[in-house]
């Protein structure tokens, strides 16, 4: 069955309601004497991942049958028009210390281009999403419109990135260059930099050798606040970008900042 365009509405109160599947299985787990396993890459795996993607992706293709999904623990192919994209947690590292900086991902993709996304951090009970084409913070009963800051220059800007050791030599010389232009730099985070940015907390976020599934939902959450998203070469990501990402608060800054790297 050929899948139809999207409807936006649809997928908008679908979004809204997968933290209550996905924080039951996190705080079953939060700050719990769990095991935590190495994958291939390095990186950490928990039952906690494991159970969250499995349990989106069940919703998702109950809901969406004709639609694809790739997730980060699962894998998957953007084979059909719609895509869902999923990151049961994103920070697993600070997860597994308890840290309250994680929160899970779900992206939506038509015909390759971000559309729709979620970044629910259980945490810190706020809820980061869109919404018929504008994004919005719920934080227990209260919802407000996301609004990104009016910074346009560099000397004022607050720049984060999770970690130095995500750049490559070369990315890393080009961070540090940005990062002694702002006003100030910050590190850790993960997804919550990019909900502190659409919040109008954070200027710039630069990060590195992204894989699809730690930036396919933060986009069109960034975007509908106002933000200015693109790789470090200034063109939009899609599931096909090269994970560079370099995300500013106006057009302004993104210039000057882009300036900086290039």
């Amino acid at each position: 069955m050929k899948d139809k365009r999207p409807n936006r509405v649809e997928i908008d109160a679908f979004l809204l309601t997968l933290p209550s599947l996905s924080r039951p299985l996190i705080d079953r787990h939060f700050r719990s004497d769990l095991l935590v396993e190495q994958k291939a890459d390095n990186s950490p795996v928990t039952i906690a991942d494991k159970s969250v993607e499995t349990e989106l992706r069940q919703a998702i293709l109950a809901a969406f049958p004709h639609h694809a999904i790739i997730g980060e623990e699962q894998g998957g192919l953007a084979d059909q028009q719609i895509c869902w994209v999923i990151d049961p947690i994103d920070g697993t590292r600070a997860f597994v210390i308890g840290k309250p900086l994680f929160g899970t991902l779900v992206g939506v993709a038509c015909d390759g281009q971000p559309f729709a996304g979620l970044i629910d951090m259980p945490a810190l009970n706020e809820t980061y999403l869109t919404q018929d084409k504008r994004s919005y913070l719920i934080s227990g009963s209260t919802q407000s419109t996301l609004s990104v800051s009016s910074c346009r220059e560099l000397d004022q800007a607050q720049i984060a990135t999770t970690s130095p050791e995500a750049f490559t030599t070369e990315g890393l010389n080009r961070f540090n260059r940005l990062g002694k232009t702002c006003r100030s730099t910050h590190y850790g985070g993960d997804c919550y930099n990019y909900a502190l940015l659409a919040a109008g907390h954070l200027d710039l976020v630069m990060e590195h050798q992204l894989a699809t599934h730690d930036f396919m939902a933060l986009i069109p959450v960034l975007k509908g606040a106002g933000a200015i998203v693109t790789d470090w070469s200034g063109q939009s990501p899609d599931l096909s970008s090269d994970g560079s990402l370099l995300v500013a608060a106006t057009p302004e800054l993104h210039k000057a900042a882009l300036n900086v790297i290039s």
